[in-house]
């Protein structure tokens, strides 16, 4: 039976009007609706998917926003006309439309959960679009910043730089090795916790989630929270206040997605992290609980419906993108 849970949803994070449905799709996934949009010897199983989704784009039916996870992980594509053929599909389908990222919504959910615990705060967050068009949204940016630069900086960013773009640069202050890096560090953290559950197993199980959820905490949302304390006048010792255990953070839905997730992978001794635990981990905190499907692959599927959390969300999670077309 899956676990209930009431969520602090932050009223300061403007979601899209229903309808049109927010599906969002994976790299995989783009990469297949991108093989049949250039007749690839392995795209033709994918082609009734693809022309669903354009029909019920232009139909106004489904929005299919991308996200800062898609932009990273497509500048590790060496071949350049791979890129090209991925943006070409990536543009048709999306717009370009984008989700914001993890940490500007953790930031209105943690100052929600707040709101609610400890009372309104006299310096409030102002409220951000969940969805917006371009790169600028969805690292986070304001679009006004580099408004005079969309479309062509999303083509940019997916194709990377041709000769005839160079004029971009200037602009174009974006390093994904950078975040590759902090990427990479987040693994290496979450394989000394492997290395700690490792050396007294008897942590995995009840008490796995309770050391998940603290560190998570700690080093998702510390800052964070500090900051919303401070705002209140509050000294971060308020926090032992918010119930047993902090139970009251699994109120917010991107917190309860990651550590949900980080919780299943750590029951698994013999699992490996990689950046791309990593990623995957950060774009479905922040699609599972405000999209109404995603489409992910399927050992992450299972995960998020093993541990109850696509059910709490009333989300559909596929994991193939032939399957959307009863969906849409």
């Amino acid at each position: 039976m899956t676990e209930t849970r009431s969520y602090t949803w932050p009223a300061t994070l403007r979601l899209p009007p229903r309808p049109p449905k927010v599906v969002y799709l994976d790299l995989n996934h783009w990469v297949a609706l991108a093989k049949a949009n250039t007749g690839h010897r392995d795209g033709h199983q994918f082609r009734d998917a693809l022309a669903a989704c354009i029909a019920a784009v232009e139909a106004g039916a489904v929005v299919f926003p991308i996200s800062v996870s898609i932009y990273m992980e497509v500048t590790k594509i060496r071949q350049r006309q791979r890129r090209v053929d991925l943006r070409h599909v990536i543009e048709r389908v999306s717009g370009y439309r984008a989700i914001t990222p993890r940490p500007v919504i953790e930031e209105h959910e943690v100052e929600a959960l707040l709101d609610r615990l400890l009372g309104p705060s006299p310096i409030p967050i102002q409220a951000t679009d969940y969805l917006d068009r371009g790169f600028a949204h969805a690292h986070g940016s304001r679009q006004s910043d580099v408004s005079d630069l969309e479309p062509e900086l999303s083509r940019w960013a997916l194709d990377g730089p041709a000769a005839e773009e160079e004029r971009l640069l200037p602009h174009f202050k974006y390093n994904p090795m950078a975040t590759y890096e902090v990427q990479l560090q987040r693994a290496a953290e979450e394989t000394e916790q492997v290395e700690r559950f490792n050396a007294d197993p008897s942590w995995r199980d009840p008490r796995i989630r309770k050391v998940v959820r603290l560190r998570e905490i700690g080093s998702e949302i510390g800052e964070m929270l500090s900051r919303g304390l401070i705002a209140r006048g509050l000294e971060p010792a308020v926090l032992t206040k918010f119930g047993s255990g902090l139970d009251a953070f699994d109120s917010m839905p991107s917190f309860d997605v990651s550590v949900s997730l980080k919780t299943a992978y750590h029951r698994n001794p013999k699992h490996r992290w990689t950046p791309n635990d990593i990623h995957d981990i950060d774009a479905l905190a922040g699609t599972v609980p405000y999209c109404d499907i995603v489409v992910t692959d399927k050992a992450e599927r299972g995960h998020l419906v093993d541990t109850g959390v696509a059910e709490r969300l009333n989300t559909t999670v596929l994991s193939r993108v032939t399957d959307l077309i009863q969906h849409l």
